[in-house]
């Protein structure tokens, strides 16, 4: 098989590894944007560079020109995609690039696309995907979040909690119900909402590895025209926007730069006397993460792949890149620290720290597996869609959640 590019292909990869080196300090290491102990002036430098990326059209390369993009194939926009995960660049405006901007393309009226989407592109907005709320995590369908329509405008009153915050928002996309029905997710509509309206709060919710916020709505006015897609079919809008939050066609070429950086410190760290890149456990480490990356190389390609055939093969299957990340980080950290020995527990700001702190902050973030579902969440999604496995009848569950709590059916 030919996993070769084209040379206008790789011509394109020259042109963003370019950009990158041309824009970040030599000394530069992969830290990411939005975790708990991101500075003021770190996110400033990530906002400034988003905004020359999205100029040159590297934030949505997949994107129509009318959009910011440049307009090109699946393929291309994975290249470019690859490149940036190499470098480490966690845009502020992830969420709003990978997860809210593209449901816009597919839902939005044209008054909206022309509103929100150049926003996003050019890299000037922020964006946060107000789904999660006390009582409503993965299950959609309890959204509690209350939208009373009141003439020509939305009344918005509840709460989200633990929502992904990587800078001060300009954006929500947020789902609320707007009939109460059974079943209940036939009542749910999405919103796109201006993060500054009158009546929006915010709390800080610092969380391990992730910097979350809870947001409150006290008769927060939305007008209508901010209403994406169909009125009560919100659900079935964020069963598409999960199938763009959950892609991670980039995900190896991260892995690939910190397996790089990973082999040059056990290289030149030494333990008794000797590199640890001859320790045997070490050496079973760096090619366990080898064999791991590879396979998410191989995922990420298949699913880039797949999606540029949809019109010949369909919708893709669900993609199983993410669950395997999730599933083996927890190993992964916890092996790097012990090769570390006692100072792979140290965080990042300590004077003994080795590897910068970087065991110790891998194990935090492998506890905050949650974003875009839970292990379990997204097993559930791959038996379902992807194996095709029928799902438990209502009453069973309700039936194993009495048995669990040990109350009567």
């Amino acid at each position: 098989m030919d996993f070769n590019y084209t040379e206008e292909q790789e011509k394109l990869r020259k042109e963003v590894h370019e950009f990158f080196s041309s824009n970040l300090p030599s000394d530069y290491r992969p830290r990411g944007v939005g975790g708990t102990g991101t500075t003021l002036e770190q996110f400033q430098f990530w906002m400034d560079l988003q905004r020359k990326a999205g100029a040159k059209g590297y934030l949505t390369p997949g994107w129509s020109k009318a959009s910011g993009g440049l307009g090109l194939s699946d393929m291309e926009q994975g290249i470019v995609s690859e490149e940036t995960s190499y470098w480490g660049a966690t845009w502020p405006g992830s969420q709003g690039i990978r997860v809210c901007g593209p449901p816009v393309h597919v839902f939005g009226t044209e008054e909206q696309k022309s509103t929100f989407l150049p926003g996003i592109a050019k890299g000037e907005v922020i964006w946060y995907q107000a789904f999660t709320e006390p009582d409503a995590g993965s299950d959609e369908a309890n959204v509690s979040l209350r939208a009373t329509e009141e003439n020509d405008h939305y009344i918005l009153n509840g709460q989200k909690t633990f929502i992904t915050a990587p800078g001060p928002a300009d954006y929500l996309y947020t789902l609320a119900r707007t009939q109460d029905v059974i079943p209940k997710h036939r009542g749910i509509s999405l919103f796109l909402i201006d993060a500054h309206s009158p009546g929006i709060s915010y709390s800080a919710l610092a969380t391990l590895g992730i910097f979350t916020v809870d947001i409150f709505f006290d008769n927060v006015k939305v007008p209508k025209s901010r209403l994406l897609g169909e009125l009560n079919r919100g659900f079935y809008h964020a069963m598409v926007t999960f199938e763009f939050e959950r892609s991670t066609t980039g995900a190896a070429a991260g892995a690939r730069r910190n397996l790089e950086e990973l082999i040059e410190f056990c290289r030149e760290e030494k333990r008794n006397g000797q590199p640890l890149l001859k320790d045997p456990a070490v050496r079973n480490l760096l090619a366990d993460r080898a064999i791991e990356m590879e396979l998410s190389w191989l995922q990420g390609w298949f699913a880039a792949w797949h999606f540029s055939q949809r019109d010949k093969l369909g919708s893709p299957p669900p993609e199983a890149g993410g669950l395997h990340g999730k599933v083996v980080s927890a190993d992964r950290a916890q092996q790097l620290i012990d090769s570390l020995g006692l100072y792979g527990q140290l965080r990042r700001g300590s004077k003994y720290c080795k590897y910068e702190g970087r065991a110790a902050n891998a194990w935090m973030s492998s506890r905050s597996t949650h974003p875009a579902g839970t292990i379990e969440i997204n097993k559930i999604v791959l038996a379902g869609r992807g194996l095709g496995l029928p799902r438990i009848p209502a009453k069973f569950n309700k039936e194993i959640r009495a048995a669990v709590e040990g109350v009567g059916v």
